[in-house]
């Protein structure tokens, strides 16, 4: 008997001074999720009418990054949200990212480490921040091997922008392999994503290698900025399905988030869009039995 009641008080104490678990903040701001309709995201708190980025979001989605253009200086700012303690922060533009132009923050594919731009003078360079149990460490230059607005297969390659003089703009999108010193096997993809003398690029790949998204001005060439998200659906001999446009909202900037839930991409209004990632499949050419599927 005394044993019973020795053994009840250790667990009503272990009880009254367990201590809780953290609780955390609804996931994307507490945002009512999209249909298969795309509307605005967070209206007012992210979207302000001013961004130019794709959305970068934390492995865990408790931090966002982007940026956003002043068209009265054309100068570009970096800005970020984040979950702490049980609430999302305000906006703000975070202290690494310095005074001057900062702009397309990109997650590495293992969420170590987070990529950016800077304008120094007259050039734009590369640099990066390492994640620490603390946080963020300090920002760095040198051993920045990655290209910002690159996306990441789970099969070690990376789809990017970069020099094309086919293309107007003389950008196009390529594929390469990611290895420790950088890009290797860098070859571009073919008239079916890059249309020459048309506007392709922002490029946004399936973890699987499935899909493709990215933004274009077809069927128009030339430069004229009529841009739209399109999807292109890869074959099992690894040729690209003909793209097919997501949304009649005008946007670039494509990505899916990092559960697979949502597509968000940045209107030409200036605001994020995000839409259930489910209609992705539904463009699907009907008659692709030889394509890979999701994993």
């Amino acid at each position: 008997m005394r044993r019973s009641i020795i053994l009840m008080v250790l667990i009503l104490a272990a009880s009254v001074f367990r201590t809780p678990a953290p609780a955390h903040a609804a996931p994307y701001l507490g945002q009512r999720p999209p249909g298969t309709t795309p509307r605005v995201f967070a209206p007012g708190v992210i979207s302000t009418g001013n961004i130019h980025s794709w959305l970068a979001i934390s492995r865990d989605g408790r931090e966002m990054f982007w940026s956003t253009f002043d068209t009265t200086t054309f100068s570009t700012r970096l800005r970020s949200i984040q979950e702490v303690g049980g609430r999302w922060t305000e906006p703000q533009s975070p202290p690494f990212a310095g005074p001057g132009s900062s702009q397309l923050p990109m997650f590495a594919p293992d969420g170590s480490r987070l990529y950016f731009r800077v304008r120094a003078e007259k050039e734009w360079t590369t640099t990066f921040l390492e994640k620490l149990a603390s946080g963020w460490s300090a920002a760095r230059g040198e051993g920045a091997l990655l290209q910002c607005g690159s996306s990441f297969t789970r099969s070690g390659r990376v789809y990017f922008s970069s020099a094309m003089n086919t293309k107007t703009w003389n950008t196009g999108i390529f594929s390469a392999r990611l290895s420790p010193d950088g890009y290797s096997d860098i070859v571009p993809l073919d008239s079916t994503i890059n249309v020459p003398n048309a506007i392709d690029y922002t490029p946004w790949v399936s973890p699987d290698e499935s899909f493709l998204l990215f933004s274009s001005n077809r069927p128009l060439v030339g430069d004229q900025e009529d841009m739209h998200v399109h999807v292109s659906f890869r074959a099992a001999d690894g040729t690209w399905s003909t793209p097919r446009r997501v949304s009649d909202i005008r946007g670039r900037f494509p990505s899916v988030s990092p559960d697979g839930r949502y597509l968000f991409f940045c209107g030409d209004d200036g605001n994020f869009y995000w839409v259930d990632a489910r209609m992705i499949d539904a463009l699907r050419p009907a008659r692709d039995a030889g394509a890979v599927k999701p994993r």
